[in-house]
């Protein structure tokens, strides 16, 4: 029998991959529960919810389904079946730590993904399995490490989004490397992420930020706020980048070598810190480059009376280019400083002031008398 429905006599111990059995119903077969094909190939098992109560209907579409896999439609007589975990560790071995910087990053999502998709052959991935993937992740919650709180945080779309391009990343290269004929991913569209300006920190409370950091967390958020330059380029810094008239930031999240010329604020922070490492700033105690400042820059922004809700170290990027802007530099200058692609990223960093608005708002009139 290869339709069944879960809550019936003959369904109650099959197990899927939705979960737990639900309890038998009295009207079972002919209750509003959905259908469910499970069949063999080449002694291989095919099971999944069709998501209907209508038989008829669930017939006609678990007929479709085995055709499809009768039909390689997905490549799986061409290839011997793969799992998407095996699938996954070839792509990190042969493309992501090849020719990926964010190789690290693709491992910690990769192991999400398995959680939902390892034991799937990989040409059984649908459409609809990766939109359950989607909505299943935004229900979901993280606790960071040691967080202590019962209830971590909500998963946002935008990390979801980020799941998703690996996915569909990872899918491409199975038909590039001929494990599938069409990515199920393909037309899988991403979720929409909220782009509201992003915060900056006031005149107040960056100066009550820069007096509250203790240490080395000073000259890491002065230097911020001076460069505009990303909190990993700036922990990633070394002292050979460093020169007489310009720093070389080579840890960039685009991969591109950016060039900053030395300021004099820049040239009296280096010489604060003591070169007894490769790495500028380094840890007094261990004497490793630190890796992470978030758990110091929290504490400050307590000490400094700012709420940290919707602050975090990469603000003081935000704040730093959207100074510039409003002292009226000119965007290809912000661009070069920043290492954005292109003067379209710099939107999100215009903050006009209301004094400016309202300065625009009665240019027109100049010369007007309305007395």
């Amino acid at each position: 029998m290869s339709l069944r429905k879960r809550c019936s006599p003959v369904g109650r111990d099959v197990r899927g991959s939705e979960g737990t059995v639900p309890h038998p119903c009295s009207k079972s077969p002919r209750c509003s529960h959905p259908w469910h094909y499970d069949f063999r190939v080449n002694g291989r098992r095919y099971r999944a919810s069709i998501e209907t109560a209508d038989k008829q209907r669930a017939r006609n579409i678990e007929a479709k389904e085995r055709a499809r896999i009768l039909e390689a439609r997905h490549g799986i007589r061409r290839q011997p079946d793969i799992t998407f975990r095996e699938f996954a560790r070839v792509y990190l071995r042969d493309h992501a730590e090849l020719h990926k910087r964010s190789v690290e990053r693709d491992r910690g999502i990769i192991t999400t993904l398995n959680r939902f998709f390892g034991s799937v052959v990989l040409h059984g991935l649908t459409p609809h399995r990766i939109e359950q993937f989607k909505r299943t992740r935004l229900q979901e919650r993280w606790r960071a490490h040691q967080q202590r709180q019962r209830r971590g945080q909500p998963i946002r779309p935008a990390t979801v989004n980020r799941e998703l391009d690996t996915l569909k990343s990872i899918l491409s290269k199975a038909v590039e490397w001929d494990r599938l004929v069409v990515s199920p991913a393909r037309n899988v569209k991403r979720l929409p992420v909220d782009n509201r300006q992003t915060r900056i920190l006031s005149v107040d409370e960056q100066r009550r930020l820069l007096q509250a950091c203790r240490g080395k967390l000073r000259n890491i958020v002065t230097m911020a706020l001076c460069t505009g330059a990303r909190i990993g380029e700036l922990l990633a810094l070394r002292w050979d980048q460093c020169r007489h008239n310009e720093i070389v930031f080579l840890e960039t999240k685009n991969g591109k070598v950016r060039r900053l010329p030395m300021s004099q604020t820049l040239r009296l922070i280096l010489q604060e810190e003591p070169q007894v490492t490769d790495y500028v700033f380094v840890n007094p105690r261990t004497l490793q480059p630190y890796t992470i400042i978030m758990a110091s820059f929290r504490r400050a922004l307590a000490r400094a009376q700012i709420d940290a809700g919707d602050v975090t170290v990469h603000t003081l990027r935000h704040t730093a280019l959207s100074r510039m802007i409003a002292a009226g530099y000119d965007d290809y200058t912000v661009t070069e400083i920043s290492g954005h692609s292109s003067t379209r990223m710099l939107a999100r960093y215009t903050h006009p002031t209301a004094d400016r608005k309202v300065a625009a708002l009665e240019a027109g009139f100049v010369g007007t008398d309305w007395s």
